[in-house]
């Protein structure tokens, strides 16, 4: 079986990925499994170059074909100055993992809209 690196700390967003490629004869490993974690400063314009940067980065370091994707969160009719972006996980300078993040949002949804949702 062939493997390939996802450059992610995201377990859930990795299971998603596995299946379909497992079932192509492609072992997806994550950064849990090589036990390798190096800072990747994401200064990308967007998703796509912040993508690009990691897996990158990664690629140096390991010797296996790497690939990486990054998401953006965004929500409908939320001013553009208040949208989450490819900052999703990174709320006041933090980085937050699932559980956290799904707390933030859900919390604070009302706080992103112009009006409070009913």
């Amino acid at each position: 079986m062939k493997k390939v690196l996802f450059a992610t700390g995201n377990e859930s967003k990795a299971k998603r990925f596995s299946k379909g490629l497992q079932e192509k004869g492609i072992e997806v490993m994550t950064l849990k499994d090589i036990n390798t974690d190096i800072e990747v400063e994401e200064n990308g314009k967007n998703a796509m170059e912040n993508s690009i940067l990691k897996a990158r980065a990664y690629s140096k370091v390991t010797n296996i074909p790497v690939f990486a994707m990054d998401d953006n969160l965004y929500l409908e009719n939320v001013p553009e100055e208040k949208q989450p972006g490819m900052y999703v996980r990174r709320v006041n300078g933090k980085r937050r993992n699932d559980e956290e993040m799904i707390e933030f949002y859900s919390r604070n949804i009302n706080t992103f809209y112009k009006k409070p949702l009913s």
